[in-house]
């Protein structure tokens, strides 16, 4: 298989981020629907809210692990004829899903969060917290203007790559 060095354009990859949205919701309503009877018979303790967190992104993490091991592309990457890749080209392994997923939860969901809990009390305004914390999401999507290889934040950190497969090339 012949990989291209190409790396694609932000819009590219915006685009694919955003069709990747739609299945996640998707997973997440899912994963949601089957916790849901568990945390009720529960009465919806902390311990279960805790439990159902890590369930969806156990879920989470299975459907990007089985893409990015198997063909290197989830199906919002087909279309956009985009694959994850080691810098030599090869397929993650499932410690590198692993350490690629980690890396991209702590970016976009743990670093907003912290930031959100530092920030409400001296701003005193939910809203207003929740936007500066919100505005953390640009720093590993706006790297690639940085980056000498074009590469994400998240991708940078976990030694992984988004290449840009010619036409009529399967990963």
């Amino acid at each position: 298989m012949t990989r291209t060095t190409a790396f694609p354009g932000l819009a590219r990859r915006l685009a694919s981020l955003l069709y990747e949205s739609l299945l996640i919701g998707t997973l997440w309503l899912l994963a949601a629907a089957a916790f849901t009877p568990i945390l009720a018979l529960g009465d919806n303790a902390p311990l279960l809210q805790w439990l159902y967190r890590v369930f969806v992104a156990a879920v989470l993490f299975g459907y990007f692990g089985y893409c990015w091991v198997k063909s290197g592309q989830t199906p919002a990457m087909k279309p956009w004829r985009l694959t994850v890749a080691m810098p030599d080209g090869r397929r993650l392994n499932w410690q590198q899903a692993l350490l690629r997923f980690a890396v991209a939860l702590v970016l976009f969901v743990g670093v907003p969060v912290l930031s959100y809990l530092a920030w409400l009390p001296s701003l005193g305004n939910p809203k207003l917290a929740l936007g500066a914390a919100l505005a953390w999401w640009l720093l590993p999507l706006l790297w690639v203007y940085i980056d000498n290889d074009k590469q994400f934040l998240h991708d940078r950190l976990a030694g992984t790559r988004i290449l840009l497969l010619p036409k009529g090339e399967k990963a």
